[in-house]
């Protein structure tokens, strides 16, 4: 291959994971189960874990993600239990004032011994904000506009003794946050599909992360997250690409355990996606999910898309994105997470290695003084 990628696992912070199915895996969310996933992705080789923020579920028959534990204290938690592994937390800056923020990163980094890291939710589904009472007048007009102000005064507290600034939504008045995090400024990720999107990664964050409809459009998407960085003179922003892994032990059996998966599909909470994402979106983004949810296959999948096929068949998709989509790193989701890591390291691990397969990032050694960490994302 002779690529260097990093290979994460999407936390399931909700119940029943990413596929809106009755037949497939059901649980509920624990940091027990994530601390079992995280210390099995570290034992593995992978390079991070990842969590994100949710609010509120969507309903069905599988009450889909009507549960779901808070992503920076799992975050916090898990920690200690995989003391190797990069943590990305997600928060949304509409939910927290940006100093707030920034005093809390600089703990969870401290308890992380310089690990964490951050992923900005520009936006999420209106009603998880709009039931709290917190979701701003037309934010989806300004929201990367928001964003950018919040970054900048996070970034401010983090590296200058005080900040004094009189911003279009912030006021800080000689504002203090002490002490700055172990890694002076931890990562800060942005999961994003659009031209803006990419440009707010390109001007603030360190890393891009996105699904797609195939592959095609996943290679295209990576490319142009880092065309649209050079064009701010960065070479430097990683792309990496969520995966859902329905693998069997061969083709036929993957495809034997998707079709399990989409004769329990919960309609009712599909079309409830479906409508409360696109709520209040543009008719482009509209049009993209209306072509998601009516797909036989992606549907059955809130984020991502499916990679579905026996272990030689996975290795060479992700041979595929590496190489011809210049991505630095796969945000794997799994039915079961814990068969899924063991069945991925078992079969597709090794064959990805026999092709030049190597880590992009160092597993983490701690430092001794407040340096910063290996970047990853």
């Amino acid at each position: 291959m002779g690529q260097q990628v990093d290979f994460g696992v999407f936390l399931p912070v909700t119940n029943n994971g990413w596929i809106i199915s009755k037949t497939s895996p059901q649980f509920l969310p624990s940091f027990a189960h994530n601390r079992e996933i995280a210390q099995l992705a570290e034992r593995i080789g992978f390079s991070y874990i990842f969590s994100m923020a949710k609010w509120r579920g969507f309903g069905g028959d599988v009450e889909f993600w009507k549960y779901s534990i808070e992503s920076m204290i799992l975050m916090t938690g898990l920690a200690a239990a995989a003391p190797t592994l990069r943590l990305i937390a997600s928060i949304a800056p509409a939910l927290m004032h940006p100093a707030v923020f920034a005093k809390m990163a600089s703990t969870m980094d401290d308890v992380a011994n310089g690990r964490m890291g951050f992923n900005i939710v520009s936006a999420g589904n209106k009603g998880e904000y709009t039931q709290m009472g917190l979701w701003p007048e037309n934010f989806e007009d300004y929201r990367y506009e928001y964003c950018e102000e919040w970054v900048t005064v996070v970034k401010r507290l983090w590296s200058e003794n005080n900040v004094t600034m009189n911003g279009k939504y912030f006021t800080l008045d000689d504002c203090q946050s002490w002490p700055h995090p172990v890694q002076n400024l931890p990562p800060i990720v942005c999961a994003t599909t659009s031209e803006r999107g990419w440009q707010f990664v390109a001007q603030h964050c360190t890393a891009a992360l996105f699904g797609g409809k195939d592959p095609k459009d996943q290679k295209h998407t990576s490319r142009k997250v880092k065309e649209v960085a050079a064009r701010y003179g960065r070479s430097d922003v990683r792309t990496h690409t969520l995966i859902n892994l329905i693998q069997g032990d061969s083709d036929s059996d993957a495809q034997r355990i998707l079709k399990h998966y989409q004769d329990g599909a919960d309609h009712e909470a599909i079309e409830n996606v479906y409508r409360l994402r696109a709520r209040g979106q543009s008719d482009a983004r509209i049009s993209q999910m209306r072509d998601r949810y009516e797909s036989n296959v992606n549907r059955l999948f809130y984020a991502g898309i499916p990679f579905v096929g026996g272990p030689e068949r996975v290795a060479d998709m992700i041979e595929e994105l590496a190489i011809d989509g210049d991505l630095d790193g796969f945000l794997f989701i799994f039915p079961d997470f814990i068969e899924g890591l063991m069945k991925f390291d078992a079969q597709v691990m090794p064959l990805l290695r026999r092709r030049g397969l190597r880590r992009l990032t160092p597993a983490f050694v701690p430092p001794a003084t407040h340096a910063p960490a290996h970047a990853m994302m």
